[in-house]
């Protein structure tokens, strides 16, 4: 909530005085969730973050002129259990009041996540406007938000509910996070290359 001075006109509306008084505003609150596996040599985790921030950057006069208010929360994932916690079942994951902002959860292999758990890795794609991209697209995310921020009504959760897809995708994590508990049990004297 916050107080803002009234600002009232007299005719046509041309010259404006202030008014001294107060109204109760209630700014809406957005909170984006942004979860991933690795923002240091994951492509899709990299790009996403970076559409995403600049997504951000792009509408936030838009949002913050008309009462938004947005919390930006970066979560590394880092065990399997983590991500049970979070209902977290594919990298990268952007959410916005916790709505997923893909209708459905795909995947395609992951060179660089692959590299780092040293088993074979998916990480999400994000289907938009017919296209197929690694990233999320800074137009899918602006969308979603706007829609938050402007449509106002309690959209149900949109990712589909598909059990052999989430079986899939949370055995494709648990690999992930196991090979790389492995590969930092075998490295951890430092004699691996990266």
């Amino acid at each position: 909530m916050m107080t803002e001075s009234i600002t009232q006109s007299s005719g046509c509306g041309c010259s404006a005085g202030t008014v001294s008084g107060s109204a109760q505003v209630d700014k809406q609150k957005v909170t984006i969730d942004f979860l991933y596996l690795d923002l240091e040599s994951c492509e899709p985790c990299q790009g996403s973050e970076g559409n995403l921030e600049d997504a951000l950057n792009e509408i936030s006069t838009l949002l913050e002129t008309t009462g938004a208010e947005v919390a930006l929360n970066k979560i590394h994932v880092t065990s399997y259990d983590q991500a049970l916690q979070f209902g977290f079942v594919s990298s990268p994951t952007i959410r916005v009041n916790g709505q997923d902002l893909a209708l459905e959860v795909r995947e395609s292999h992951c060179s660089s996540c692959s590299a780092i758990s040293g088993t074979e890795t998916f990480c999400r794609v994000w289907d938009f406007q017919g296209r197929e991209y690694k990233a999320a697209p800074k137009a899918l995310i602006i969308e979603a938000i706007l829609k938050t921020v402007y449509a106002n009504e309690g959209q149900q959760d949109k990712v589909a509910s598909d059990a052999g897809r989430t079986a899939n995708s949370l055995a494709n994590l648990k690999s992930f996070f196991e090979g790389t508990r492995v590969a930092a049990t075998s490295c951890g004297d430092g004699a691996c290359a990266a």
